[in-house]
C-alpha cells in the first residue's frame, strides 16, 4: 500500500482524515513512496513550483494582524513558519537528510574544519558501549578560527560546544546556522571560540541510538584534548541536539573518564520522544502554527530509537522527561513560549529542578516558536536571542 502526500494540506490545512487514520499512519514504519527515483524527482520538481506559487499567497493573507496565528506575529515570522513546514514536508517526503551538504561545506571551510576522533575505548561505557553501533571519527567547524594547543591564552578560551537539531534524521551543520550561533555566543556569552559540531544523522542500524551520543562524547573528549579547561566550556544544543545534550549530561554524572563541563544551554529541546511521536505532536497545543510537522518527528523516532527491546536506562537517555536526575552542571533551559513542545519542556525543566542539588533556570521567549537560536537571524528576533544569553550569563556567572 502506499501513503500519497496531500501537497495542500500543510497550507491550506485541509483535513480529510479521522484522528484514527492519522494515528495509525503516523506509526506506520513505511518511506513515502517519494523517496525514491524517479518519483523523487517529481515531488522536488512539483515542489519547488508549489512553494513559488503558495510564497504570495502567504504574504498576502498575513497582511492583516487578526489572520496570523498570534496578533503579536510579524508578518515576517507568519510567512516563514509555514514555509520552513514546506521545507520539512519536502525533507521528509523525500528522505533528504541534508549530510551531503554539510559535508561539502566542511570541506569548504578548509582550516575551520576540524575531525573528531573517537576517544579511548574506555570512555565508552555503559549505554555507550560499543555493540552494533560504534564510535567513529565526526566532523564540524570552529568559529572563528580553530583553537592553538600553543596558543599563550588557552587557559583562558571560552569555548561553546554547540549541537544542532534535526529530529535525529536531519543534518544542520552548516555554515549559515553556524555563523548565527556563534555570532550570538561570542556577542553575548562571552564565548572565544564556538565548535559547530555534526553527529551522525540516524540513516541505519548502525546511526540508530547510541551512535549520536557517542558522537558528543567524541567531540567533548576532543575539546578537552585541546588543552580547554573542562570549566570553560559551555555545552549547548538545540531541538534533538538539545535532547542530546541532556543524555550527554547524564551521562557524564556516570562516568568517571571525563570531567564536567562549565555549564550547558538547551534550545527547545525534545524531551519527549516515543514510538508514536507524530500522533504524539499533533495533540501539542499549537502544533499547527509551530515549526515542526508530525511526519518528520515520527520518521526521527523510528530511525532513531534502537531495534531491540529498550531497557528502562535507555529509554531514560532517549526521552527524558519524566526521568529527571541529578546533575552538578548548572542547566539553562530555552523554549519558545508559543512552541508545540513547551508544555513538555516547562514539565521537564520542573522536575529537574526539584532533584536536590540540581540548578535549572527555565527561560521562555513570549511568542516565539520552536528553535529560536537557529531562525533569529531570519525572523529578526536578535533581540530576543540577546535577552535569553543575556540571562544564561548571568545565570553561569559569566
Amino acid at each position: 500500500m502506499f501513503i500519497l502526500y496531500n501537497p495542500f494540506a500543510s497550507i491550506f490545512q485541509f483535513d480529510l482524515k479521522p484522528a484514527l487514520v492519522r494515528a495509525q499512519l503516523a506509526v506506520q514504519k513505511m518511506a513515502p513512496v517519494w523517496s525514491k527515483q524517479p518519483l523523487k524527482g517529481v515531488f522536488i520538481t512539483f515542489h519547488i513550483l508549489r512553494t513559488l506559487i503558495i510564497l504570495p499567497w502567504l504574504i498576502v493573507r498575513h497582511i492583516p494582524k487578526s489572520a496570523r496565528p498570534f496578533p503579536q506575529w510579524s508578518l515576517k515570522l507568519s510567512v516563514i513558519n509555514p514555509l520552513a513546514r514546506e521545507l520539512f514536508v519536502y525533507q521528509t517526503e523525500t528522505r533528504s537528510n541534508g549530510m551531503s551538504t554539510v559535508e561539502s561545506e566542511h570541506k569548504k571551510a578548509k582550516e575551520r574544519h576540524s575531525l573528531a576522533n573517537p576517544a579511548d575505548a574506555g570512555v565508552y561505557s555503559g549505554v555507550l558501549s560499543p555493540g552494533a553501533v560504534k564510535p567513529t571519527p565526526v566532523g564540524g567547524l570552529w568559529y572563528p578560527a580553530p583553537i592553538s594547543r600553543e596558543s599563550p591564552t588557552l587557559d583562558d578560551e571560552k569555548v561553546v560546544l554547540h549541537f544542532p537539531g534535526g529530529a535525529f534524521v536531519l543534518a544542520f551543520g552548516q555554515e549559515m546556522y553556524g555563523q548565527a550561533v556563534s555570532s550570538a555566543m561570542s556577542k553575548h556569552l562571552k564565548a572565544s571560540r564556538t565548535f559547530f559540531a555534526q553527529y551522525r544523522p540516524a540513516v541505519d542500524d548502525a546511526t540508530r541510538f547510541p551512535a549520536a551520543l557517542q558522537d558528543l562524547v567524541t567531540f567533548y573528549s576532543y575539546i578537552l584534548s585541546l588543552g580547554v579547561k573542562p570549566q570553560n566550556v559551555i555545552l549547548s544544543g538545540d531541538s534533538a541536539g538539545g535532547n542530546l545534550v541532556i543524555a550527554l549530561l547524564r551521562y557524564l554524572e556516570t562516568s568517571v573518564e571525563l570531567p564536567l563541563p562549565g555549564g550547558a544551554i538547551v534550545w527547545s529541546p525534545w524531551v519527549h520522544v516515543t514510538p508514536q511521536a507524530g500522533a504524539d505532536y499533533e495533540t501539542c497545543r499549537n502544533a499547527g502554527s509551530d515549526v515542526l510537522i508530525p511526519s518528520l518527528l515520527q520518521w526521527g523516532a523510528e530511525a532513531y530509537f534502537p531495534k531491540h527491546k529498550r531497557s528502562p536506562e535507555e529509554l531514560a537517555y532517549i526521552s527524558p522527561l519524566h526521568h529527571p536526575f541529578q546533575t552538578r552542571v548548572p542547566l539553562f533551559i530555552h523554549a519558545g513560549a508559543v512552541e508545540a513542545l513547551y508544555a513538555a519542556i516547562e514539565e521537564f525543566a520542573k522536575q529537574m529542578t526539584e532533584i536536590d542539588g540540581n540548578r535549572v533556570k527555565l527561560h521562555a521567549t513570549d511568542f516565539a516558536t520552536h528553535d529560536l537560536i537557529m531562525s533569529y537571524p531570519g525572523l529578526g528576533m536578535e533581540q530576543e536571542v540577546k535577552n535569553a544569553l543575556t540571562d544564561a550569563s548571568s545565570f553561569f556567572g559569566l
